[in-house]
């Protein structure tokens, strides 16, 4: 049985000729110099360590499944493969691991899709190595021009067809693969298939754990990194680190609430340092039993902060920003086309147990592109008018919305208002647009 299949030896192939070409070429001289810089910085110590962690996680995670005769010497470079594009590249991205919510929920359920089975069977199939050949450039070149196309609404024909390419592979690719099976089953009906299934699955499923506890270590290393500056007295500084292991241990969500209030706060006594444990802890108690609040007087913040959620604007914690004024907001969550795309974020702000303003602010990054970010605007007042006062927009402050005219009305109570505020000598004529609903 071959080590490696067709398709990966064109790709191995074409990886070599794009390296000797980047080596040799005189025009590739800034190239090299920036691959040696991104090379040192992967070559430190702190990736280093924890590299090896995972390797020797790794070696033990696969000596255990030998051991259930769930591998065997075949997988060696399945197993490899892996290491390098899923366990290394997760590494690299534990800060987007870490705001998404639904990481470990979802790469427990993306394994167990019958999408999976039918990636694996489609792929199992390659074609010669002469047709390999032809299509990995071509392919990437494809994807290349799609994401460039995708940044820009003026692409979408160019878009489409590129889609369209696409999709002719991928139904190409499925008639080779029934074909394969109906004439040579033999080569995907024997042991080796079921291993080459089952392991890439089993190897994500048993690595979660060691991701989870590099992104707690990960977590207190930044965190206490930043003590420095919040604590300047040592002995408080160390006092502060045991609290939070012992409080927080692999709640890394209280640890980060934690780690931005001391920042806030100039921490210089013990009774200090007790203090903001007891505000964070108190504070989550507040979001897991929200009080109710008066219609008339505004929104309990830890509901007001979730109103947007349908609409993908997740806020942060509400924290304490001032003396007496709370504050949360989502980022700036990009729509639209263009190189600079237009943003919206939603905020929610008030005292410790009361909101009294909700937010949307929308950033139009060029004049141009002025409707849809109105029209975006409306859609998302719409919504946050329906969960938060259990009414639609009225007309008028739709037609401003879409219009983009400053305008105010009262309904059950509360202040509806729109204000539009221009960026002095802006290239493109940006501005932004405020909805606000305030209690105040």
């Amino acid at each position: 049985m071959d080590i490696f299949n067709s398709r990966e030896i064109a790709v191995g192939l074409w990886l070599l000729v794009i390296s000797v070409y980047l080596y040799s070429s005189p025009k590739m001289v800034e190239v090299r110099n920036s691959f040696r810089h991104l090379l040192s910085a992967f070559l430190v110590k702190q990736i280093l360590v924890i590299l090896g962690f995972m390797i020797v996680y790794m070696v033990s995670v696969v000596y255990f499944l030998l051991k259930l005769d769930l591998w065997n010497i075949d997988q060696i470079k399945n197993t490899v493969f892996w290491c390098v594009s899923v366990g290394f590249m997760s590494l690299l991205k534990l800060e987007a691991i870490k705001r998404d919510k639904s990481f470990f929920k979802h790469s427990v359920i993306d394994n167990l899709k019958l999408l999976a089975v039918f990636q694996f069977i489609v792929g199992f199939y390659t074609f010669p190595i002469w047709i390999e050949l032809f299509i990995a450039p071509v392919l990437a070149l494809l994807a290349a021009m799609l994401a460039i196309a995708e940044t820009d609404k003026k692409n979408h024909k160019v878009k489409a067809l590129l889609e369209y390419c696409l999709l002719i592979f991928g139904i190409i690719l499925i008639v080779y693969t029934l074909y394969m099976l109906a004439t040579n089953f033999d080569k995907f009906g024997n042991e080796n298939t079921v291993y080459d299934f089952i392991l890439p699955p089993l190897l994500t499923l048993c690595y979660l754990p060691f991701i989870y506890v590099s992104l707690v270590y990960s977590t207190y290393e930044q965190v206490f990194v930043r003590l420095q500056f919040a604590i300047r007295k040592k002995h408080y500084r160390n006092l502060a680190k045991l609290y939070a292991i012992l409080l927080f241990n692999i709640r890394i969500t209280l640890l980060e609430r934690w780690s931005y209030h001391i920042n806030r706060n100039n921490i210089e006594t013990h009774s200090e340092l007790i203090e903001s444990f007891r505000h964070i802890l108190k504070v989550r108690k507040a979001e897991r039993n929200p009080k109710e609040v008066p219609s008339e007087l505004g929104w309990s913040p830890y509901y007001a902060k979730e109103f947007l959620s349908g609409e993908g604007l997740n806020t942060g914690f509400y924290h304490r920003l001032f003396a007496g004024e709370w504050f949360a907001s989502s980022p700036m969550e990009e729509f639209g086309g263009g190189i600079i795309p237009d943003s919206v974020a939603y905020y929610v702000e008030g005292s410790e147990e009361l909101a009294k303003v909700l937010k949307l602010k929308v950033n139009v990054n060029d004049a141009a592109r002025s409707h849809q970010a109105h029209v975006k605007l409306a859609e998302l007042a719409e919504a946050l008018s329906l969960v938060s006062l259990d009414l639609p927009l009225s007309v008028e402050m739709k037609a401003a919305i879409v219009e983009g005219n400053a305008y105010a009305e009262k309904s059950e109570g509360k202040t509806i208002s729109l204000a539009l505020e221009k960026w002095p000598s802006h290239r493109l004529n940006g501005y932004d647009l405020k909805f606000v609903i305030s209690s105040t």
